[in-house]
């Protein structure tokens, strides 16, 4: 699993970095023409406030250094409500839980915990489960719910009201589940909220839902920087 994960990374770094589009028509209609779609995206991004790109040096880590920076340029120490959609054992979650520490922030997990609903590239369904139960967090702030998102996320928005700006993290990897979670989103995004990709360049999941988004509610946006060759993403609505 490692190696076939390892070498699909570096075929994107070749792919990404040598800008396939150039040689590739960008097309909605196969796998490469979405593969050369995602190369056009990238070499379109310029002047990003944080970026690696292109680098064969592959930390999943690196995504610390992008969430620090939206931190210090984009929220300060404003309280903010931190959604993440795909906690699995909750490693980012626990970071952003306890880089912000202003006591009017909430961090709100959705996830299954039971793993991927689904067969995803080389992960296998059932892949990055916690065993049925969300990751122990020791403080209040901090709520999961557990379920699919279709069932989670509108019984949440039934009741959920703030002020606070949203931080939006999109790590459930697969397509549909990220559309979902865009779509229904959506009248409750204000401008200045931060959305976080974490498998943004995989051409028929992320990608493709955040485009379908995108076109579909007409979503003005800004991207602010990535890691590891587009893969984690920060983008600020508009």
């Amino acid at each position: 699993m490692k190696n076939k994960v390892k070498w699909i990374r570096r075929f994107k770094y070749f792919l990404y970095g040598s800008g396939i589009h150039r040689l590739l028509p960008a097309s909605k209609l196969s796998f490469l023409g979405h593969l050369s779609g995602v190369s056009k995206w990238i070499h379109s991004q310029k002047n990003l406030g944080y970026s690696t790109f292109p680098t064969k040096d592959f930390q999943y880590d690196k995504r610390n250094g992008l969430y620090q920076y939206v931190i210090d340029t984009e929220l300060g120490e404003a309280d903010i409500d931190f959604l993440e959609f795909g906690v699995s054992r909750g490693t980012s979650f626990k970071w952003w839980v306890e880089h912000v520490k202003t006591a009017g922030s909430k961090f709100h997990g959705f996830d299954t915990f039971t793993g991927l609903p689904e067969d995803w590239g080389p992960f296998k369904k059932g892949a990055m489960s916690n065993g049925n139960a969300p990751p122990e967090i020791d403080d209040s702030r901090v709520q999961f719910y557990q379920g699919i998102f279709q069932d989670t996320l509108n019984t949440f928005l039934e009741t959920y009201s703030s002020t606070n700006k949203k931080v939006v993290h999109l790590d459930a990897d697969l397509y549909t589940a990220t559309l979902f979670v865009l779509t229904t989103l959506s009248p409750y995004l204000n401008k200045g909220d931060i959305l976080l990709f974490d498998e943004f360049n995989v051409p028929l999941h992320e990608y493709k839902a955040f485009q379908e988004w995108v076109d579909s509610f007409y979503i003005r946006y800004t991207v602010l920087g990535e890691v590891n060759n587009f893969l984690q993403v920060a983008i600020r609505v508009e």
